[in-house]
């Protein structure tokens, strides 16, 4: 089978947002660029992740043309590519329709870091309304995510994570929404209270050095 490590791969994550519950049915997106190839492996269209087979994943072009595989490419195909032809050290992205990151993405207000494993991320931007599937949707992604950040939220859509590895995008998306959990409900109380500045940043250097927090 063509790219059967990223297929299965693509698959792998796509049932573990699944059974996180970041994704419900089919509603949410994975994709993995092929090490070394201009291809991209991604879920299919209105296929329950946990019923299919490696095999079955499409692969597309950079530019979303459907190269190999049983079933159609998802509908949001177009802002996938959009944001591997744009920055060329991000293969793997999650894109999910997790409800506190959502509710986020309707409020128009960024996620902040509220702990230290959300550092990476946030403050996560929101990209402006665009239709679902449309290449208009792909570019303001690219926009919210400029050149240096890993997730954004899609307005009264979901959440967006693009990272070096599927691996880590998935974790992107897994503490970017316990983080805007955990903003939500401290702003039910009545005070939100993210990490200091000095703070977020410390930790990220630490966590670019490779020291866990």
């Amino acid at each position: 089978m063509k790219y059967q490590e990223t297929r299965e791969k693509v698959l792998e994550v796509a049932v573990k947002c699944l059974n996180k519950g970041l994704i419900h049915g089919t509603a949410g997106n994975v994709s993995m660029r092929v090490p070394g190839e201009d291809v991209v492996i991604i879920t299919p269209s209105g296929i329950p992740y946990d019923q299919l087979t490696p095999e079955q994943l499409p692969a597309v072009s950079l530019h979303a043309e459907l190269l190999d595989g049983e079933f159609k490419p998802s509908t949001e195909t177009p802002m996938h590519t959009a944001v591997y032809r744009a920055r060329k050290n991000l293969n793997g992205i999650v894109h999910t329709h997790s409800m506190f990151a959502t509710v986020f993405s309707i409020l128009e207000k960024e996620i902040p870091p509220m702990m230290p494993p959300s550092t990476p991320y946030a403050p996560v931007p929101v990209a402006p309304f665009e239709l679902p599937g449309s290449e208009e949707l792909g570019q303001a992604a690219v926009n919210a995510l400029g050149e240096n950040k890993m997730v954004c939220t899609l307005q009264n859509h979901g959440l967006l994570a693009a990272c070096p590895t599927l691996d880590r995008a998935f974790s992107a998306a897994e503490y970017i929404e316990e983080c805007a959990q955990l903003a939500y409900w401290t702003m039910q109380a009545g005070k939100m209270n993210p990490l200091p500045d000095e703070a977020v940043q410390t930790l990220r250097d630490r966590m670019l050095r490779g020291i866990a927090v």
